[in-house]
């Protein structure tokens, strides 16, 4: 029977709709897969389900009870667990102890009756200490039970934390980003302990994961979404070849709009390299995010770096340009090692880096903001050329750079990049958030920038017009460089690509095994069927109805009558 069920979910932030009456449905016993790039209301959708944000219209209800305006602690006493992207565990306490503590936090032992010996207070210890036990044995972590939980390593922690949110005795848990920081022996690793949970505990999962490997190798069924609409849904072996699905992870909307773009010229293979890479490693906290990363880019060059969410692209270009350290490797620039230099050094040797979400200033003005260049260089910096190369900011020169659309704010970023005198300029997501018709007009600015020899290092959602304006691209996969090449040859090789996104590469038996179906739920089918089915017969069941269009209790009846008459 379904055990969630979201409809018509509408979530706003002030003027931005992060969703727009989604609907899901989540039968007892599977495994739910919730993909899409970014932006598209994942996070928003799933923190609305665990009870973080409150929705605007729309209702959840899990079994009978509604979750639409329950706190988060009364959804915990229904059987709604979850796990954190952000590891949540305490660091200081056993691996055991992670456990127990939510288990008497259920319970009924308080301090009075600890301190007074009770019996059943005793027996309550007993019994946590046995369930943490055996949990920690299905999820092979019995070696770790007096282990501090801060000491391991981060492949590790994650297992505890799914451990923890066993440990609430939950029936449903949702698990955010699983796979964040683990190669590809320990995701599969990861996939081996899911299936294992399910069938052991009983639970249901609803699982938001970057990881496409790890989604279709444990999910039943998927929900796709984009710009917090639902885009698709189906099993995953349908979800990995669908079109749509496709071109929004690879930005193809963006390529539609961008008319005849030309590869620029190949930089020179001889030439010295500007940066160099060797055997980077970083991470944040004890989260090691990339490892063994090897990468060149030459004077004038523009080199694409692409790949799934979560693969480690942002946290290459930080640690290359100083925003964190780097655990090992040595970075190259310019013929010297700036590993471990702070920011400020390696930007006064040329190499700019816009991050993420554009590093403005927000209370400053246009032109505040571009002049603040003369406070880096030294010297008092002509911003003409900016208003030259950007027309529509001498028009908003007087305006304050938190008023200004996305787009436009991009070009504030850009702007402040060239009038820097760069010799390497690393853009994150320049198109994140922004309108294909608006990406378009970046990506000439990047042929400016190669046009005043200036090299770019590029990161990008739009995969598609990312590798039209490179000369290079790498492909990320699991904090490591996958693949590399020409990019004349990746954009050739769509499929190639496209298996970096959505897990073409998963071994064709795992996706077998899934056992999900057409997935669209009639609330009344177990109103009519009042005995408990198999998740797999009853998505049977309702993709059956949805393909004759008929009540899903109609088919029920059909196929009743049917035995009967045998």
């Amino acid at each position: 029977m379904t055990m969630l069920r979201v409809r018509d979910l509408t979530v706003r932030f002030g003027g931005i709709v992060a969703l727009d009456k989604v609907s899901l449905d989540l039968n007892r016993g599977e495994i739910l897969g919730l993909i899409g790039p970014n932006g598209a209301g994942k996070t928003t959708l799933f923190n609305c389900i665990s009870g973080v944000v409150r929705p605007d219209t729309g209702s959840i209800y899990f079994d009978t009870h509604s979750l639409t305006y329950a706190p988060v602690h009364e959804r915990a006493r229904l059987g709604v667990a979850r796990t954190f992207q952000n590891l949540q565990l305490w660091g200081s306490m056993t691996v055991e102890e992670n456990l127990i503590v939510p288990m008497d936090a259920l319970g009924k032992r308080n301090t009075f009756s600890d301190a007074l010996y009770l019996p059943f207070s005793g027996f309550a210890e007993r019994a946590s200490q046995e369930r943490a036990r055996a949990i920690l044995h299905v999820l092979d972590l019995d070696r770790y039970a007096r282990t501090i939980a801060g000491d391991l390593p981060a492949g590790i922690q994650r297992r505890v934390e799914l451990a923890r949110a066993l440990a609430m005795r939950p029936r449903l848990v949702l698990l955010d980003e699983p796979a964040a920081g683990l190669d590809a022996q320990e995701t599969a690793h990861l996939a081996e302990v899911l299936h294992a949970v399910r069938q052991r505990f009983h639970v249901s999962m609803l699982l938001v994961d970057h990881d496409m490997s790890l989604v279709m190798r444990v999910c039943d069924y998927v929900y796709v979404l984009d710009f917090g609409k639902m885009l698709a849904r189906g099993e995953p072996s349908a979800i990995r070849n669908d079109p749509k699905v496709i071109a929004a992870y690879l930005g193809e909307e963006s390529k539609k709009l961008t008319g005849e773009v030309q590869t620029v010229a190949t930089a020179k293979r001889d030439e010295r390299p500007l940066l160099e890479v060797s055997k980077l490693a970083a991470g944040y906290g004890g989260l090691e995010v990339i490892r063994d990363i090897n990468l060149t880019v030459r004077p004038g060059e523009v080199v694409a770096c692409i790949g799934a969410n979560g693969a480690g692209k942002t946290t290459t270009l930080r640690a290359i340009s100083g925003m964190i350290h780097p655990r090992a490797g040595r970075v190259m620039f310019a013929g010297k090692d700036v590993t471990g230099s702070t920011a400020e050094r390696i930007s006064k040797r040329g190499l700019i880096h816009i991050p993420e979400g554009r590093g403005l200033f927000p209370n400053l003005s246009v032109e505040d903001t571009l002049r603040l260049v003369s406070n880096t260089a030294g010297r008092e910096v002509d911003i003409s050329p900016a208003f030259k190369l950007f027309p529509k900011l001498r028009e908003r020169r007087n305006q304050l750079v938190g008023t200004l659309s996305g787009g436009e704010q991009q070009m504030v970023a850009l702007a402040r990049a060239i009038l820097s005198d760069p010799r390497l300029v690393m853009i994150d997501e320049m198109s994140q958030g922004l309108a294909p018709t608006v990406v378009r007009q970046l990506f000439e600015i990047i042929r400016v920038f190669r046009d005043e020899g200036i090299a770019v290092l590029l990161v990008e959602q739009f995969v598609e017009s990312a590798l039209d304006v490179a000369d290079r691209a790498y492909v990320f996969e699991h904090g490591t460089i996958g693949l590399s090449g020409p990019a004349v040859e990746l954009r050739s090789d769509r499929k190639l690509v496209a298996g970096s996104y959505l897990g073409t590469a998963v071994d064709a038996a795992a996706i077998a095994s899934a056992n999900g179906n057409g997935h669209r739920v009639d609330p009344a089918l177990m109103e009519i069927v009042s005995v408990r089915v198999p998740a797999k017969v009853k998505r049977a069941l309702e993709q059956r109805a949805e393909t004759e269009n008929r009540p899903a209790g109609a088919v029920v009846v059909e196929l009743l009558e049917k035995v009967d008459h045998q």
